[in-house]
């Protein structure tokens, strides 16, 4: 494929990059079970999911552990990396599970430590700012994490709310409402139909890492490996390679962003935490009820009506992840339809492709109706930021091979 570079700054834009060159030999889904574009409206049905995608598992790490640094092909990866264009900032400190933050420089904050200060603004002057919140006040930026929601013991209680179940819900009850998932890769392999259908549903998929580690604890080798799994499963499974990506519990620092940058990905956070992460029957403490997260969705709602809520719209955290967050998001998703204009993060962002390959294009605010949706190619304009990555990066890694 002929590819052409377009400079913008320091910034450049590849107008036919489909991914990142080292996922460039990974098989994609050629099933009739999986769109390759962005589905219509009066395709999606909801149902059960009713087919096997023949995917070798074995070709993959162990789900929910770090993958090792030492494989061939996490080690290819990371010689295609400017390493001097990363931070050199050492892996945080964990004990007893807790990042130790107490001799980190909160004060200056060198390293944009999200978990230390919720830094969002990158110190590192090439990277992005981290999104994290929707720019139009009343826009609810609906997303979930932690999915595909599937249960690995066949009589578990949460059986009953594992995928489809939430898919169908967001089909029927809430009308065809669109949102952003961010997958982790573990459950992108061990339950890749439901990936399949979340796809086929119309939401946006992003990356959310293979195991869901705390990641500045991790060493760059290991990041990498993060990474290199959750997309690799995420493009074969899929078909797509996101350009987004969200930190587990937040927790990222220039040394992770430039990471995740160099292997096309930019940082999504929240501004608004619904905590429902936090409730009984979750992988969390447990330490809020039911009642408690209800609050916080009720003081939002509250804040919207009585027209205190004027500054920006939000993205807040929630999850698919157990019989309690799906409830919870049952529960409030039509009353945030009345209250707010919810859709996907990147529909609010005016952003039409979340992943690198060109021919998927998502509704946005300014359009929100996809009329050809079988172009080939799509011009790719520079004032959207999540469809950059920086020139050196591309330069580096897609002329230079194709003249050298």
């Amino acid at each position: 494929m002929m590819i052409f570079i377009y400079l913008f700054g320091s910034l450049a834009v590849a107008a036919a990059q489909t991914s990142p060159i080292w996922l460039a030999d990974v098989p994609v889904p050629t099933t009739p079970n999986v769109v390759r574009r962005v589905p219509k409206i009066k395709d999606i049905k909801a149902g059960p999911i009713s087919w096997h995608f023949p995917l070798d598992r074995n070709a993959y790490p162990s789900p929910l552990k770090q993958p090792p640094a030492d494989h061939p092909e996490v080690q290819k990866v990371m010689e295609q990396l400017d390493w001097t264009q990363v931070p050199s900032i050492k892996p945080r400190k964990i004990t007893n599970w807790t990042l130790d933050i107490k001799s980190y420089d909160v004060k200056h904050d060198p390293d944009c430590w999200w978990s230390s200060t919720t830094c969002k603004q990158p110190k590192v002057s090439y990277l992005p700012k981290d999104i994290y919140t929707c720019p139009d006040p009343g826009v609810w930026g609906l997303n979930y994490d932690d999915g595909p929601f599937k249960i690995r013991v066949a009589n578990h209680k949460d059986k009953p709310y594992e995928q489809p179940r939430f898919y169908n819900y967001l089909i029927e009850k809430a009308k065809q409402q669109k949102a952003t998932l961010f997958f982790v890769g573990s459950n992108v392999v061990s339950f890749p139909e439901a990936a399949q259908r979340a796809l086929n549903d119309g939401h946006t998929i992003c990356s959310h890492t293979w195991s869901h580690p705390q990641m500045t604890a991790l060493s760059n080798e290991d990041v990498v490996a993060q990474f290199y799994w959750t997309q690799k499963a995420i493009k074969q499974v899929l078909g797509i390679t996101p350009k987004c990506w969200r930190p587990p519990y937040g927790d990222v620092d220039d040394r992770i962003r430039a990471i995740a940058w160099q292997m096309g990905m930019r940082t999504y956070l929240w501004d608004q935490d619904s905590n429902d992460w936090n409730m009984p029957g979750t992988a969390g403490p447990g330490k809020y009820t039911p009642d408690v997260v209800d609050g916080y969705f009720q003081k939002w709602v509250d804040a919207r009506r009585q027209n205190l809520d004027n500054e920006h719209g939000h993205i807040t955290l929630e999850h698919e992840n157990s019989n309690s967050t799906v409830a919870m998001a049952e529960k409030w998703l039509p009353i945030l339809q009345q209250t707010f204009k919810v859709v996907p993060i990147h529909q609010c962002l005016n952003d039409p492709q979340p992943y690198w390959e060109p021919e998927w294009v998502y509704p946005t605010l300014d359009h929100p109706v996809v009329e050809d949706n079988d172009a080939k190619e799509v011009k790719m304009e520079p004032n959207h930021a999540s469809l950059l990555v920086p020139g050196w990066f591309l330069l580096m890694s897609v002329l230079l091979p194709s003249i050298l």
